[in-house]
């Protein structure tokens, strides 16, 4: 009797135990482990370098160094078939320095975008950036590819703004812009 009734506990034992839940088989549960990261949104950084021709009559250098980070979000309106429609908020935050060998000036500058781009389609955004510390209205201007997927830097020049204190340019007025070594497309996905 006293065999049985030993049996009969290690029994019920065994089975409360195998009862319980299998955390084997269960998720994580610790949270800084899991991404909680929207797919919509895109983070990256795009690099500046390279040396850049300051407009005018005198062949002037500028080596330019810095980054631009940016959030790509794809914000949807409508995500209903059979036409989808959406847009993408972009923003942009700039940090680079222009040396000449001498002067060392500094862009400094955040943008924020609304664009409308069909799915299949690229937009060309040009964005101009002040140049601290020049009294003569020199800008830098970035075109970018945007995608609904991405962004990527296309072409980057100095221009010199009819009016230095604000951003907006004649952007038809004079040849195309040089840059050397020519910018590639750093497209980041």
């Amino acid at each position: 009797m006293k065999d049985l009734l030993l049996t009969l506990v290690a029994f019920s034992v065994l089975l409360l135990i195998g009862c319980q839940e299998n955390s084997i088989t269960d998720p994580i549960q610790n949270t800084e482990l899991q991404k909680t990261d929207d797919p919509a949104v895109t983070t990256g950084t795009i690099s500046l370098e390279g040396l850049l021709v300051l407009p005018g009559g005198f062949q002037t250098y500028f080596s330019i160094e810095g980054q631009i980070n940016y959030i790509h979000e794809l914000v949807l309106l409508d995500p209903a078939p059979p036409a989808p429609q959406y847009y993408i908020d972009l923003n942009l935050t700039m940090k680079a320095s222009l040396n000449d060998g001498v002067n060392t000036f500094r862009i400094l500058s955040q943008s924020e975008d609304y664009i409308y781009v069909s799915e299949d389609g690229i937009y060309l955004l040009e964005e101009t950036f002040t140049v601290i510390g020049r009294n003569d209205g020199l800008v830098l201007v970035c075109r970018f590819l945007v995608t609904t997927d991405g962004i990527g830097l296309n072409a980057m020049w100095l221009e010199l703004s009819d009016d230095p204190t604000t951003n907006e340019l004649n952007k038809n007025v004079g040849p195309e812009p040089v840059t050397y070594p020519p910018v590639v497309n750093n497209q980041i996905n």
